[in-house]
């Protein structure tokens, strides 16, 4: 009988270290991701010590609190040489480093919480980057060149990149400190004698560069493998975003070009021009220089891949370790309780209770896509006429900071927000504008006017414009009790189409209790949904929540008739790739999406449950299908086993 392998490897990281922007914030996906996975019972049974890593805020600003410099889920504060706190004696190994290297550092921990988990205590360490002493930045910016061909003169200018170098060696040299101390809250010089032996002589700590941010601390510290292992966590691949977001046909014509030039051995400069004016491709296309690379998704990988023969060389190094998902248990009754809370809020803001309420939950940028979701309700609003359904769709998203309760109100009294806006901040600020006239165009009042029939909607289109689902945040209308949490389990629907997506938690978050969501497929979540329904003997066409939205198969390409048998990539004479993808338009693209649109709004107004027994039977699986999903899920079958294959 074959042997099964062990939930959890035998080698994982007793310590891990997390270099990123999000080290006490929680700014967007990274600290999303952080979160699931610091609290996941997987990698709190494996991993003993964890360290978050980054840039310290507002360094010169004066605090009559040391302990608020560790923001705002802070636990302890250990040490603080802006501050000049002590309380645990840090200070005689940490000044020497602020000493050499100019800078100031603060040393503390902090909570994560994340829905279905215990919550989780991390170590701190923040760097101060403001003031380096010059002559050793120099040195280690030659360091970076003689060592990694890295030539920082191109981009010192840019503080994305300035900014994370500045960080790397002071911050290599305080790990390699903190690491011969013993457990956070306890005195240096504290341990015995044979505990120092044992962390002396224990596995190296695996050091994670969360997105380009954290590449040169860990290209700093695999120069000492006594000490280090390195891992590069791709939660995107920053040259495939900014070419996907730029050219005009966006993924429709990055993902065939790209599929079809790495089977002719092509990468990315060969097909879309020189990079290397851009910080981000030149840390991210290094990533092959530490001991391994873990992508939120297939999708990922590939694009990492595509960047050199240096990467493709790297393969077997480069894994896929997906994103979880928050998945809370919850009974059918607590999904009725949040539709119930949903529906009063509605209810005063649209005049009535709809029948369907699909959502958008996401940032207004770009590579979300966001004109999608209008084709698609453009063509579900005749669907759901005919079934005599009315639905609500309720896009929240904010570009501009965030409105005080007083104005949500005022502008609720005043011009009827969220339903209806008007330029200007407190409402429509930056690219808020774009989306609510975009929204505009794809109700039917227009089109029902000119039709002369009448004017009610089936759909009608609600702009968020603020974070936050709370009546703190949208006003006397709101319940008293009602969260974010509500809306994603009131939910029929979630769209999702977007052009760029590394792996796409927020499409899928509605889905444990039991919502459709509608993704692109270029998301890479759609591989572990795959996984996921796989392991329920079902697939995507048997699996009535998931709807894969494929704007960029070959197969979709041609039944569009933009890609026929005569249209096979090839290099020409001159060694230029010639692929028809990459001459594709904004017309194409339209062409290409109102046909796949029309195709989702169908299977969208078929896959809604049309009565309590079919929308029981949702949940059910979403229950299901959300277990096989969750942050414990992928930190034991993808991310530990991942930073396990590198401590060899």
């Amino acid at each position: 009988m074959a042997s099964t392998a062990p939930l959890v490897p035998q080698n994982p990281p007793s310590t891990v270290v997390h270099v990123t922007h999000e080290a006490i914030d929680h700014l967007g996906g990274i600290g999303t991701v952080l979160a699931g996975l610091i609290t996941a019972p997987a990698y709190v049974r494996s991993v003993k010590r964890t360290i978050l890593v980054g840039p310290l805020p507002w360094p010169d600003r004066h605090t009559s609190n040391p302990i608020s410099r560790l923001g705002e889920f802070a636990r302890e504060l250990h040490y603080s040489g802006v501050d000049n706190v002590d309380p645990i004696g840090l200070g005689a190994i940490l000044r020497p480093i602020e000493w050499a290297f100019g800078t100031r550092m603060v040393v503390g921990t902090r909570v994560f919480e994340s829905p279905g988990h215990e919550p989780a205590t991390a170590q701190v360490l923040l760097v101060d980057v403001s003031h380096p002493n010059r002559e050793r930045l120099a040195a280690f910016k030659w360091l970076l060149y003689e060592k990694f061909g890295l030539d920082s003169q191109r981009y010192e200018s840019n503080w994305d990149y300035e900014e994370y170098v500045r960080l790397a060696d002071p911050t290599y040299h305080a790990l390699a400190a903190l690491l011969n101390q013993s457990a956070p809250g306890r005195a240096p010089g504290a341990a015995s004698a044979a505990s120092a032996a044992s962390a002396a002589a224990a596995a190296p700590a695996m050091v994670i560069a969360h997105e380009f941010m954290g590449i040169p601390t860990a290209l700093r510290c695999s120069l000492d493998r006594a000490r280090f292992r390195t891992a590069f966590h791709a939660h995107e691949c920053s040259t495939a975003r900014r070419i996907v977001e730029n050219v005009p046909g966006h993924d429709v014509s990055f993902y065939p070009a790209m599929r079809n030039a790495m089977k002719l051995g092509l990468h990315v400069e060969d097909v879309f021009g020189h990079q290397a004016d851009f910080a981000r491709h030149a840390l991210v296309s290094r990533s092959h220089r530490l001991d391994t690379v873990l992508a939120v998704g297939p999708e990922t990988r590939d694009e990492l891949l595509f960047l050199s023969p240096a990467m493709q060389a790297a393969r077997p190094r480069v894994r896929v370790a997906y994103n979880g998902l928050p998945a809370p248990k919850m009974k059918y009754e607590d999904r009725l309780h949040a539709r119930a809370l949903v529906n009063q809020w509605l209810g005063r803001v649209m005049g009535f209770v709809p029948d369907v309420l699909i959502t958008h939950v996401t940032r207004p940028v770009p590579s979300k896509g966001l004109w999608r979701d209008r084709k698609v309700m453009l063509h579900l609003e005749s669907l759901l006429r005919a079934r005599k359904l009315r639905a609500a769709y309720v896009l929240l998203t904010c570009g501009a900071p965030i409105r005080t309760r007083e104005q949500v109100e005022h502008m609720a009294r005043t011009r009827h927000w969220p339903l209806h806006h008007q330029e200007g901040y407190p409402d429509l600020a930056g690219p808020e504008s774009g989306v609510y006239r975009s929204m505009l165009s794809a109700s039917a009042h227009e089109q029902a006017s000119r039709r002369g029939t009448d004017s009610e909607l089936a759909i009608t289109p609600i702009l968020v414009n603020q974070f936050g689902f709370s009546r703190e945040r949208l006003g006397e209308a709101a319940p008293q009790d009602m969260t974010l949490n509500h809306l994603r389990a009131a939910a029929d629907a979630e769209m999702g189409l977007s052009i760029y997506e590394p792996f796409g938690i927020a499409p899928l978050e509605p889905l444990h209790a039991g919502a459709v969501c509608v993704v692109s497929s270029v998301s890479g979540c759609m591989g572990l949904v795959r996984r996921a329904i796989a392991d329920l003997n079902m697939d995507l066409r048997t699996c009535p929540l998931v709807l894969e939205a494929d704007f960029v198969a070959d197969s979709v390409l041609a039944e569009a008739g933009l890609m026929s048998a005569g249209d096979r990539p090839s290099v020409d004479q001159n060694g230029q790739f010639r692929c028809r993808a990459i001459q594709f338009g904004a017309h194409e693209r339209d062409m290409l999406e109102e046909r796949v649109c029309a195709r989702l709004a169908t299977e969208l107004a078929a896959r809604l449950p049309s009565d309590e027994s079919g929308r029981r039977a949702a949940f059910d699986l979403g229950q299901r299908l959300a277990d096989r999903m969750s942050w414990d899920a992928v930190a034991t079958s993808d991310f530990i086993p991942g930073l396990a294959s590198a401590m060899v």
